[in-house]
């Protein structure tokens, strides 16, 4: 059985004072910006900072002293518009995972993607719940949230499964309640939390909870490196090493593991992998901090 590890506090050499001049408005977050939030600059700014300040009193995590809870990075992927658009027209589930405060879930919606279709879970509710406060949304918002841990996603799956279409999206409590039933599947920033076994591990349960139709898509983003190996870590050392791969050795990965959750023969002919390393990207605003990264891997897996 292979061994998990989970979340883990960063080690005190890692922690890093909060600096506002890193936070900045892209041209393309500009109008969800000011739709979402304000429509004044400054008061994005200020909301922002007002949020990280609170956050970071609570837990000290690099994508908070990053902004990237407020960076949009899910539109940016290849695949981003082939799956608003089966989103727009067709009967779809949408998970993102890892979910942070929701602003990559609040665009995809801002860009049509039906709300009462697209779920938000993160292992922290906290995470949500200050989500709600910066965009004041709290009662109006149609994204269902809620906070579970991947890892409690039993694997193999259960026999005495209770189908997902026969649950409201809204009733939603765990994850475990949605094997093979999610059409969209996007993580950001999550695998490159891990050492290889747990990311395997992590990847097996993402798989069940697909759904096993032609377009259905898990996506994402996290650091990547040329050749597969160690990233430098800001974590504990020793076992709890984080790993990265490489695009080739990412898409055996998946290869592997449906291969176990299906055949050999499916993981073949009916999944397609596209991975792309991207260099160049601000080391500050990505991570927060120093680490050995060749860049961003961005990545889809599709049923053909």
């Amino acid at each position: 059985m292979v061994q998990i590890y989970g979340e883990i506090s960063l080690h005190p050499s890692s922690v890093v004072k909060l600096d506002g001049s890193l936070f900045s408005i892209a041209d393309h977050e500009r109008d969800f910006f000011h739709k979402t939030i304000s429509e004044d600059d400054n008061e994005v700014k200020a909301r922002v900072l007002e949020i990280q300040q609170d956050f970071s009193q609570q837990h000290e995590y690099p994508c908070i002293y990053a902004f990237h809870f407020v960076t949009l990075y899910m539109d940016t992927n290849p695949i981003y518009s082939e799956v608003l658009a089966a989103g727009k027209s067709g009967n779809t589930l949408f998970l993102d995972l890892g979910c942070c405060m929701g602003t990559d879930v609040r665009k995809l919606v801002y860009d049509g993607y039906p709300a009462s279709n697209v779920v938000g879970c993160d292992l922290r509710s906290e995470f949500i719940d200050f989500g709600h406060i910066l965009y004041r949304d709290k009662g109006s918002c149609s994204i269902h949230f809620f906070a579970y841990d991947i890892f409690d996603v039993p694997y193999p799956v259960p026999t005495d499964v209770i189908p997902a279409a026969d649950i409201p999206i809204s009733a939603l409590t765990t994850l475990s309640q949605l094997y093979g039933s999610v059409t969209h599947f996007y993580t950001g920033a999550l695998f490159h939390l891990f050492d290889e076994p747990t990311q395997y591990a992590l990847a097996l349960r993402i798989a069940t909870l697909l759904k096993r139709a032609p377009g259905a898509v898990i996506f994402g983003r996290h650091q990547g490196l040329q050749e597969p190996g160690l990233l430098d870590d800001y974590r504990v050392a020793g076992e709890k090493q984080r790993f990265g791969h490489s695009p080739s050795s990412w898409s055996e990965m998946w290869r592997h593991v449906f291969a176990e959750v299906e055949s050999p023969e499916f993981a073949d002919f009916k999944v397609t992998v596209q991975a792309e390393l991207i260099q160049g990207w601000d080391r500050n605003r990505i991570l927060g901090m120093n680490g050995r990264t060749d860049g961003m891997l961005f990545w889809s897996v599709k049923i053909v």
